[in-house]
C-alpha cells in the first residue's frame, strides 16, 4: 500500500511561519512582501518534523481502531480477533500488510477509510529486498541488489567461481591477512575500498550471512587498505 501526498496529513505540534510562497497573492495596501509571512495549520513536504508528525498521525488512528504498537519496533502495529490476525509494517509512506484474508481485508478497508490510498498488490521489493512467493514458502533474496554491487565495480562480466578463502599463517608475520607495513602503500581514492564493504555488509546484514565473517575480516583494514587486502 502506498500513502497519497502522505506528509499533508500530518498535524503540526509547533508554531511554524514560512515566507509568502511565490502566486500569493498580497493586500492591496501592501508595500513589500518582506512584511508578510504565512502560519502553517498542516505538515508539508520540506519540514525537519513531516515525517514524525505523519507518524503520530497514522499511530492515533490505527491505536483508535485497536491495534497495538510493538513496543520494541515502533513501525509494527499488529491486530488480533477470533477470525485471525492482521500486522502493519510502516515505512514512511509505504505499508505492508501480512494476515488471515478476512483481517488482511479489513486492514485495508480501515486504511482506505481515513487515507487515500494506491494497492500495489503482493510485496515483491522492499528495502532493497526482493520477495518470492512459492507454493511452500516466501523466498526472500537480494539479487537485482548483488547485479547492481557487481555492476559498479565492474564485475558484472566476470565469470562465477567458488574461492576458498586464503589459508592463514600462525607467524604473524607471514598472515596475508596482516596490518599494513611500513613499506606497504596504502589505497587511494581511485580504489572503492570502503564502499565495497559497505555495499557487502548490507547484504551481510539481510540476507548473505554466508559471507560474514569474510567481510568482517576485511573490514578491520578499512582506514589502511592495501593492494594486500
Amino acid at each position: 500500500m502506498d500513502v497519497v501526498t502522505t506528509y499533508l496529513y500530518g498535524s503540526l505540534d509547533a508554531d511554524i511561519y514560512m515566507k509568502l510562497p511565490e502566486g500569493f497573492n498580497l493586500p492591496d495596501d501592501a508595500i513589500s512582501r518582506e512584511d508578510y509571512s504565512i502560519k502553517l495549520n498542516k505538515s508539508l513536504y520540506g519540514l525537519k518534523q513531516s515525517g514524525r508528525m505523519w507518524y503520530n498521525r497514522l499511530s492515533e488512528y490505527l491505536l483508535q481502531e485497536g491495534y497495538k504498537n510493538d513496543p520494541i519496533c515502533p513501525c509494527i502495529f499488529i491486530k488480533r480477533s477470533q477470525n485471525g490476525f492482521a500486522i502493519i509494517v510502516v515505512y514512511v509512506d509505504d505499508i505492508n500488510i501480512i494476515g488471515t484474508l478476512e483481517e488482511l481485508s479489513k486492514a485495508i478497508d480501515c486504511l482506505k477509510k481515513e487515507f487515500e490510498m494506491k494497492d500495489l498488490g503482493m510485496t515483491k521489493f522492499c528495502l532493497g529486498l526482493q520477495v518470492e512467493y512459492l507454493e511452500n514458502g516466501i523466498l526472500v533474496h537480494q539479487e537485482a541488489y548483488i547485479t547492481k554491487v557487481l555492476k559498479r565495480f565492474y564485475m558484472d562480466k566476470s565469470h562465477p567461481l567458488c574461492t576458498r578463502m586464503v589459508v592463514r599463517s600462525l607467524d604473524v608475520n607471514k598472515d596475508p591477512f596482516r596490518p599494513q607495513e611500513k613499506d606497504e602503500e596504502i589505497l587511494g581514492p581511485e580504489v572503492s575500498y570502503l564502499s565495497a564493504i559497505g555495499a557487502l555488509m548490507y547484504l551481510v546484514n539481510y540476507t548473505r550471512l554466508d559471507i560474514t565473517f569474510v567481510v568482517n575480516l576485511l573490514a578491520r583494514y578499512s582506514s589502511s587498505p592495501t593492494r594486500r587486502h
